[in-house]
């Protein structure tokens, strides 16, 4: 028999094993060769009869069934005996014989246990040790040769399962854990004492080898029973079994063996990942598990629904498989490799849910099957950042993260111990030179790891994720509109019952997305992440150069402490090398986040963590306004956007409630967002790159909305003010003072939009006026539905450019209430004049009909707010005669009836005071227009050499371009070098510094006038 030959290999001294018939009638040492183990004397790793009764449940007294006891008799199969004691090479004989039995019941008496009869080896086994402990515990016995056999029975059958065929053990393993509860410890300890047995028995492959010939079966089933479930269906009990691989470090090839099965193959595409035994368990989530399938949630809704009881359940899911990686990344040091691989590999594959093609090309065949699904992600992601607890407040290990991480290679990757792939091409910063060798750390710890996962994993998750959410949200509200439409003229219609459905679905989306995002127990997880990451980017940042030198000899560029320095000016004495390293999306993925908080209207973590505002406020105000840190203008202004965010104020398109926080009254760096504000302003103009207008003014948006506030803070209306004073001492500097740039850049800007304004509402009456008279009537469908498309295009552009030229004029209605010289200068009066006269004289000259449409509020169209606010600022600066001779010499909309038809209008609207100081400025104007004429008549005859050669004036004080040589009035080159720092004759670089006054010419020109005024006087 095949058993027979194992017992043989066990015990060499063992004679071969008799018949069943010779058996029985052996009675004694002659007749019996089994009968040589009860003649070598009492030992002391002998084992007590009794003992063995109680434990494996069998005798080998006979006289003992005659007493109808529970237990199997096994007496005609090894040997009779009553001794009290058996040897330990005859009690593991018995137990092999017990073991293969294929039938059970004929050695009972017919009162036998389901324990005693138990034919399955692993479950038979696993009983008796459990006795066995008990035993152990509560009678004080040593039982220690008998577990010691029941361990070498069991890794027989791990090691050599064909002996026990048909037996599964797989299944019978599934049953154990099945049935095992938390104050079961028996079953936990017989699986991790099975495996290091069948560890110390085999080499360490074929060990691994054979335990997962065993538990991949289990696992296999265990991955049928999760595809079926949903998140409301799928049993706790999965996670109980699948702990059972990771919670002792004794068996730590349990881990191994389970994050193996998990482990797709090297080539496998991101969505390959889904399929896995982890990954079915990241799919289950309030999303769909695969991207284009059905909602399952919400299908009885209202727009601001939410489901604690939802979230209740996802939140346990994640933490439950957040507790299974977690121990999976502790129980060795290889499993920790293996799964931080596994991490790693699944970014990798998944860098195209990243791109913007993925974003916007979602449901294309070949999108979905290459990335994982949003749910996989996103969960995945609610892991990583639960992993990162340690980092955050209070401990802080945040301050251990290495910043040069990204500067790895992938030929040092490993011995570095980098596992996220690519890290080397992450866009970072600041740019480096071709060729330029980044500074690199000897080693990476566990912490810089996990904390440059979490952010790839939030980039590649929940930006895509909350993109979508956005357009949903878009694609919604057209809906609705639409919806609203027909239901009011024909309810019944069929295309009206269709777009209902629509409707439905759509909300169904936008709920099911927004309530998977901002599930409360990963919202204030990722929030006290980011605070982290916020205090980690400020401190490596401003890190002192002689903690850098310290850094470098160590090859270790943690920050280690917190240090907390004061922001002292717009970029920090000191920029660390190690800022090329540090990857553009950490920030983005703040500003990401915050930005996503302004949807919502829900009660987020942030309204209650107080900490976090500081953090955030103070990174933002260190990289927003410093290109020396952040060289991409466009992740600075998003940063103004997250700056928006933070202000205890209501928000403009927002569902965000009055925020309570008092950073920009409390925090000790306040005195600094005025200046970092101005600077990203500018920034996005002198980009040097291509950027769309109205993406330009999707910056611009919040950052006149903080304006707005922070000049109802008088200290920051100050610093406004010390900005000013700075620009006028600083006129000709090398590069223009930041607050000319800024009003420069707010003068642009508001004659463009309110142009663009003008011009689309006189097209939308055109439009209108055609409609109303039945033109449309006599074209075709697809041309009345263009015509259409046209009207709305329109619409929606002119709302736009009405919003935002309100806001730019409304800044510089503040502004000029409290700055006015640098509006006069000489650089800047003309433009500023030129801009208010224009479109005064729109708005209320003899062809303001033009732009009256219907339905002014649909496009935000308020020209009497405008003409109101138009006046103020003209009133502000009435008291300097530089303005009002400027505003009497813009000879493209300035007349003696400009300000006449202004009163007309101001009346009409409630004017009140401002009519009285238009009149007096209006008076101001004439007077001094009328004192500049007869100079001008004066002055008609100018030579040419003394005329400006761009505007054609007369030049008061001369200077040269070093390049082209062209001499051009001072006033004239300072304002063009204000948006194009260039020789405007040949495109050569230029700063007003480099231009020299021509004082020959100035002092000939001044002659020159001095002679015709007293000649003039002369004829007087």
């Amino acid at each position: 028999m095949k058993h027979s030959s194992i017992w043989q290999a066990w015990s060499n001294h063992l004679c071969p094993r008799p018949t069943q018939a010779h058996q029985k009638r052996m009675t004694n040492v002659d007749e019996n060769p089994f009968a040589a183990l009860l003649q070598q004397g009492t030992k002391s790793d002998d084992v007590s009869h009794k003992l063995v009764e109680e434990v494996l449940l069998f005798t080998l007294n006979k006289a003992r069934s005659a007493d109808g006891t529970n237990l199997l008799c096994l007496s005609d199969v090894v040997v009779d005996t009553s001794d009290e004691s058996l040897g330990e090479d005859l009690v593991a004989h018995a137990l092999f014989e017990r073991l293969m039995l294929n039938e059970t019941a004929q050695y009972s008496a017919g009162k036998a246990s389901a324990e005693a009869l138990e034919l399955r080896a692993i479950c038979y086994l696993h009983g008796a040790f459990a006795r066995c402990e008990r035993i152990q515990a509560v009678q004080k016995v040593n039982c220690s040769t008998i577990i010691a056999l029941i361990l070498n029975n069991a890794s027989t059958c791990m090691r050599q399962p064909d002996l026990f065929a048909p037996q599964s053990f797989a299944s019978q393993w599934l049953e154990l854990f099945e049935q095992a509860d938390e104050h079961d410890t028996s079953t936990l300890e017989f699986l991790v004492r099975v495996a290091c047995k069948v560890v110390e028995e085999d080499e360490p492959i074929e060990a691994l080898g054979a335990l997962k010939s065993i538990f991949y079966p289990l696992l296999t089933e265990l991955q049928k029973l999760i595809v079926k479930e949903n998140l409301v269906t799928i049993k706790k009990n999965i996670f109980w079994i699948l702990g059972f691989f990771v919670r002792d470090k004794r068996a730590a090839v349990l881990g191994e063996l389970l994050i193996d099965y998990t482990t797709p193959n090297p080539k496998a595409k991101g969505g390959d990942y889904m399929d896995t035994l982890l990954g079915n368990l990241l799919c289950i989530s309030i999303l769909p598990k695969t991207q284009g399938a059905k909602y399952e949630f919400f299908q009885q809704i209202s727009l601001n629904q939410s489901d604690p009881a939802l979230w209740a359940v996802l939140a346990r899911h994640r933490d439950s498989i957040f507790q299974l990686v977690k121990q999976l990344l502790v129980v060795s040091p290889e499993t920790k490799k293996k799964t931080l691989q596994w991490l790693a590999n699944c970014l990798d594959a998944n860098l195209s849910r990243g791109h913007l093609w993925s974003s916007i090309n979602l449901n294309l065949e070949q999108t979905v099957h290459s990335t994982a699904s949003d749910a996989f992600m996103t969960n995945l992601s609610a892991v990583l950042t639960r992993l990162c607890t340690p980092l955050c407040q209070p401990s802080l290990k945040v301050l251990l993260v290495d910043p040069t991480y990204c500067a790895v290679e992938d030929k040092d990757r490993l011995a570095k111990g980098v596992s996220l792939l690519k890290a080397h091409d992450e866009t970072c910063l600041l740019p480096t030179q071709e060729g330029e060798e980044r500074l690199t750390a000897e080693k990476y710890n566990f912490v810089t790891e996990i904390f440059f996962m979490t952010h790839k994993c939030f980039e590649l998750a929940n930006r895509p994720c909350l993109e979508r959410l956005s357009r949903a949200m878009r694609e919604l509200q057209n809906t609705q509109t639409a919806y609203e439409e027909l239901v009011s003229s024909d309810p019944n219609n069929e295309l009206t019952k269709n777009l209902f459905r629509t409707l439905l679905e759509q909300m169904q989306q936008v709920l099911s997305i927004k309530n998977a995002l901002s599930e409360p127990t990963n919202d204030s997880d990722v929030l006290k992440f980011f605070e982290a990451s916020a205090i980690w980017l400020t401190e490596v940042a401003m890190l002192p150069r002689e903690i850098y030198e310290q850094c470098v000899d160590k090859r270790d560029f943690s920050p280690q402490i917190l240090r907390n320095l004061e922001l002292l000016s717009d970029t920090p004495p000191f920029v660390a090398p190690y800022m090329k390293s540090v990857p553009e999306s950490i920030i983005d993925n703040i500003a990401t986040y915050l930005n996503f908080c302004r949807r919502l209207n829900s009660d987020l973590y942030i309204h209650l963590y107080f900490s976090a505002h500081d953090a955030f406020f103070k990174m933002i105000l260190l990289f927003m306004g410093s290109s020396d840190l952040v060289k991409n203008p466009h992740l600075r202004a998003k940063l103004a956007e997250a700056l928006e965010f933070l202000l205890p104020t209501q928000i403009l398109g927002s569902n965000r409630q009055a925020f309570n926080t008092r950073v920009f009254e409390n925090h000790p760096d306040r005195q600094k967002v005025v200046r970092s504000l101005l600077n990203v302003f500018v920034s996005i103009e002198m980009t040097g790159q291509s950027v769309q207008f109205e993406q330009k003014f999707n910056y611009r948006r919040p950052m006149y909305a903080i304006m707005e506030f922070l000049w109802t803070k008088p200290e920051h209306v100050q610093n406004f003010r010390n900005l000013a004073t700075e620009a006028e001492e600083s006129m000709e500097a090398i590069e223009p003072p930041i607050f000319l740039r800024f009003i420069n850049l707010l003068i642009n800007d508001a004659i463009f939009l309110l142009d663009e304004s003008l011009s689309n509402l006189e097209q939308i009456k055109q439009l209108q006026l055609a409609q109303a008279n039945g033109e449309w009537n006599s074209l075709s469908h697809n041309d009345r539905l263009q015509q259409v498309t046209n009207l709305q295009h329109l619409g929606m552009l002119a709302r736009f450019d009405n919003i935002l030229g309100r806001d730019t004029i409304n800044i510089l209605k503040l502004l000029t209430t409290e700055i006015k010289s640098i509006f006069c200068h000489n650089s800047m009066v003309d433009r500023i004049a030129a801009m208010l006269n224009y479109f005064l004289l729109h708005l209320v000259g003899p062809k303001k009909e033009r732009f009256k449409v219907k339905d002014k509020k649909e496009f935000d169209f308020d020209p009497a707010e405008t003409v109101l606010e138009i006046c103020r600022i003209y009133i502000n600066l009435s008291t300097d005669d530089s303005f009002c001779l400027a505003v009497s010499q813009d000879g493209r909309s300035y007349s003696d009836q400009l300000f006449d038809y202004a009163e007309n209008i101001l009346i009409r609207i409630g004017g009140g005071q401002l009519i009285g100081d238009m009149s007096e400025f209006a008076e101001k104007v004439k007077r001094m227009g009328l004192q500049y004429k007869e100079e001008q008549e004066l002055l008609a005859d100018a030579p040419e050499e003394y005329l400006d050669p761009i505007i054609s004036t007369l030049m008061t004080d001369p200077v040269v371009l070093p390049s082209s040589k062209v001499t051009v009035d001072r006033s004239t080159i300072a304002r063009h070098l204000l948006s194009d720092q260039t020789d405007p004759f040949n495109r050569e670089p230029l700063t007003m510094d480099k231009v020299k006054s021509n004082e020959a010419l100035k002092q000939e020109i001044q002659q020159w006038i001095e002679g015709k005024r007293n000649e003039a006087r002369s004829k007087s």
